[in-house]
């Protein structure tokens, strides 16, 4: 169910209608797949799970179990597999929108530790265009107030920081 396009689509959808559906078992099922996805063979000594969070296909499934996994599991999906790489995740093509995810959804103490680590460093992925980066942490400062100073000082750092000189054709 991993592989075909369509099979990942069915997923996704039915991600989503346990979630909408408030079932016991949405929890148990997003476990069950972010599990799937953390097995395999790692690349270059990463976690299973980064790898298959840069991968497109295995990407959205992990993205769309991040968006009705609960906050323990959020927790504990942060602090297993991305603490640590978040440089890395924020600036790849494809894993920055799975940090987007987890930063929508995320409760305040992966966000407060998700800024810690990546907010020195936000300059990164602007540098990369991957702007969403950044407006996901500003959702999520919107929604948890405490977070706003911290995130706005780091954003004002990145506005005095001199961006790297682009490559010329």
């Amino acid at each position: 169910l991993l592989s075909p396009a369509c099979a990942s689509l069915c997923l996704q959808g039915a991600l989503s209608a346990l979630h909408r559906s408030q079932s016991p078992s949405c929890a148990r099922f997003c476990r069950a797949l972010i599990g799937c996805l953390s097995q395999g063979s790692p690349a270059h000594g990463q976690s299973p799970l980064l790898t298959s969070l840069q991968d497109p296909a295995r990407s959205r499934l992990l993205e769309a179990a991040m968006t009705v996994l609960d906050p323990p599991g959020l927790r504990e999906l942060f602090q297993g597999h991305l603490r640590g790489h978040l440089r890395g995740v924020a600036s790849h093509r494809v894993a920055n929108h799975g940090l987007q995810r987890l930063l929508d959804h995320a409760p305040e103490d992966v966000v407060e530790e998700v800024l810690s680590e990546l907010g020195p460093a936000l300059q990164e992925p602007l540098a990369r265009g991957h702007h969403g980066v950044v407006l996901a942490l500003l959702g999520a400062a919107l929604r948890h107030p405490r977070l706003q100073g911290e995130v706005l000082r780091c954003l004002f750092q990145v506005g005095h920081a001199p961006f790297p000189p682009k490559p010329r054709p």
